[in-house]
C-alpha cells in the first residue's frame, strides 16, 4: 500500500544515505585537492551571468507550473533550504544572517515573478502566437 508518509520517509533515507556518500566519497576528495581558488571571471561579469541564469530558470519554473509567483515560492524555498537553512544548522552562518538571507532569497525571487507576472504575455496570447507561427 503506498501512502504519502511512506514515501516522504522512503524519499528521506535515500537522501540522506545519497547525500552522505555522495559528500564524502565524491564531494570532500574533489575539494580537499582543489587548493587556492581563482576567480574566474570579473564580479559584475559573475552578477550579469547569475541574473540572466536567475531569469532563464524563472522563466523555465513558471512555464511547467503555470504561475511565476508559485514558481518563485518554489525556486526561493529550494534556495533558502539549500544555503540559508544548511549554512546555519552546519555552523558556518548565524541564525540571524541565516533569516536575513532568507528574508533576501524570497523578496527577490517573488519581485522578479511579479514582474515577470506582469509584462509577460499571457499564456492564451502565447499558445494563439504558436499556432499562427
Amino acid at each position: 500500500m503506498r501512502t504519502r508518509v511512506g514515501a516522504l520517509l522512503a524519499s528521506g533515507a535515500v537522501a540522506a544515505v545519497v547525500t552522505f556518500v555522495g559528500v564524502v566519497y565524491f564531494f570532500e576528495p574533489i575539494a580537499a585537492s582543489g587548493g587556492a581558488v581563482e576567480v574566474p571571471v570579473p564580479a559584475p561579469l559573475g552578477f550579469l551571468i547569475y541574473i540572466v541564469l536567475s531569469v532563464l530558470l524563472l522563466d523555465w519554473v513558471s512555464g511547467i507550473v503555470g504561475r511565476p509567483i508559485k514558481a518563485a515560492q518554489i525556486i526561493s524555498a529550494s534556495q533558502i533550504i539549500l544555503v540559508s537553512v544548511d549554512f546555519v544548522l552546519r555552523g558556518e552562518r548565524g541564525a540571524t544572517t541565516g533569516a536575513a538571507s532568507a528574508v533576501l532569497i524570497f523578496a527577490t525571487w517573488v519581485a522578479m515573478a511579479a514582474v515577470y507576472t506582469r509584462l509577460a504575455p499571457t499564456r492564451r496570447s502565447h499558445d494563439a502566437a504558436v499556432e499562427i507561427a
